[in-house]
């Protein structure tokens, strides 16, 4: 399997920073993803330039859910989206998975990139490894640095890697893959960022630029083999390649959304659905009388079961409303109230005519001769 010949197989450079107009017409009132970020105990360690993270995050995408596999320190893969007068020195990127798939993405890459300014923002990841006598950290200090921050918008596409066995060069596999770039990022001071550099040096000794090497799509394990398939397209410097776009072309503009909210913060206690006994539901139920109603033309519509539900008579639990009590006593209780009232006064009635018509008679067979007749006029 290969990727369509039409897709993107590439990261996205900027010329220069999109204008405001320009990203008004990428703009997306939405956010790219839920996510849920597990308990943070000890600070994470370095390997290289993968950073061992014992976090349990997890990330939710249209219903799929995705598996943080690792956290790398790369050189920068997306330049050109700020305009802030900031030095770019690396990107942290958060890989996130799960089973190779055609329709949705198999892996999600959340980038931030690293400054280097004189004011320092969402810094607490970064500062713990600086920082010896630092807290724990999670990831989620990238996204957010207090409740309600809003900052972390993020420019959103999707790209194709194509996979082959190291083994088969033959065999090849994709993986469709959803970037979310959040140019905000994280900014340390100068003299953390080169505290910064001499900790990548020494994770990574005898290599270039600090040991910062080149965004590696890390391997994935293909089922029921033990066999690690590596992503086939390289550029010269050993990372996926980059291609560089103005902000108004037409396969920029087409391809990107900015998303103007941050991905929405969940917990797995949120993602399960809660059990619900009979009696947290309400019963309303259809009257012609209480739910249909004339329209400004004479036309019968139904009213809106959230009016009927704000009504005063509301509803009850599942013995079926206090509706139903109403329509009870309305039509069975107070008929057979006045059926019985009926059948009293006629049988005195009788009882008083026949005492007066035969004023010799005792009176217990007076109240037979009357049951006879009311017995007689009821078969009748």
């Amino acid at each position: 399997m290969s990727c369509p010949i039409d897709s993107i197989r590439t990261f996205f450079r900027l010329s220069r920073p999109p204008t405001d107009t320009e990203r008004s017409k990428l703009e997306a009132n939405t956010y790219p993803f839920t996510i849920n970020f597990g308990p943070t105990t000890i600070v994470p360690t370095f390997n290289k330039n993968m950073i061992t993270d014992t976090q349990a995050d997890t990330l939710l995408y249209r219903g799929n859910r995705y598996q943080l596999i690792n956290i790398q320190i790369c050189q920068p893969t997306h330049t050109g989206y700020s305009n802030l007068n900031k030095t770019l020195v690396a990107e942290i990127v958060l890989t996130y998975t799960k089973n190779i798939s055609d329709t949705y993405p198999g892996a999600i890459l959340a980038i931030f990139p690293i400054y280097e300014y004189s004011l320092p923002d969402h810094n607490a990841y970064l500062q713990q490894f600086i920082d010896s006598n630092s807290k724990p950290v999670s990831a989620q200090s990238l996204f957010y640095d207090s409740d309600g921050d809003a900052t972390a918008t993020s420019y959103n596409y999707k790209c194709c890697v194509q996979l082959q066995n190291p083994q088969k060069p033959t065999e090849t596999y994709v993986v469709n893959t959803a970037i979310s770039y959040f140019p905000r990022g994280t900014t340390l001071l100068p003299e953390r960022i080169q505290a910064f550099k001499n900790l990548m040096a020494n994770h990574n000794p005898n290599q270039p630029n600090y040991g910062i090497m080149p965004f590696e799509f890390l391997p994935f394990q293909r089922n029921n083999y033990n066999t690690y398939l590596a992503a086939d397209q390289w550029d010269v410097a050993g990372g996926l390649p980059s291609q560089q776009v103005s902000p108004t072309d037409d396969g920029f503009v087409k391809r990107v959304q900015y998303m103007t909210q941050p991905p929405l913060k969940s917990n797995a206690a949120a993602d399960t659905c809660p059990y619900k006994k009979v009696s947290d539901y309400k019963c309303y139920p259809f009257n012609e009388l209480n739910n249909i109603t004339n329209d400004a033309s004479g036309n019968k519509v139904v009213i809106p079961l959230a009016d009927a539900m704000n009504d005063s008579k509301g509803g009850s639990d599942g013995s079926g409303g206090s509706m139903n009590w109403i329509y009870i006593i309305l039509y069975i209780v107070v008929p057979t109230i006045i059926l019985v009232g009926l059948v009293i006064m006629v049988a005195f009635s009788l009882l008083v005519t026949n005492q007066m018509s035969n004023p010799g008679l005792p009176l217990d067979a007076a109240q037979k001769a009357i049951s006879a007749k009311i017995v007689s006029k009821i078969a009748k």
